[in-house]
């Protein structure tokens, strides 16, 4: 088994990515997506909505961003 293969990402489908995203997110974050993928924010918008279906490309970058932070609900002590 590779190394790509144990990475936790690869584990997540995309739509988990997005949860784990949103569970995250801080100010200024759709703008580095945007600008790290090269889609426009608007687009990133649609996509954190529902409105458009998430590639994986973004739900990467998105998780990339993400993965280090704590959750917005431990952050503010409300776990």
């Amino acid at each position: 088994m590779s190394f790509q293969t144990k990475v936790r990402a690869n584990y997540l489908n995309r739509t988990a990515k997005l949860s784990f995203f949103k569970n995250r997110q801080r100010n200024g974050d759709v703008a580095k997506i945007a600008d790290t993928t090269g889609y426009s924010e608007r687009m990133v918008y649609y996509i954190l909505r529902g409105e458009r279906r998430v590639n994986q490309i973004v739900a990467n970058a998105m998780y990339n961003l993400t993965r280090r932070r704590m959750r917005n609900t431990e952050f503010l002590g409300l776990a």
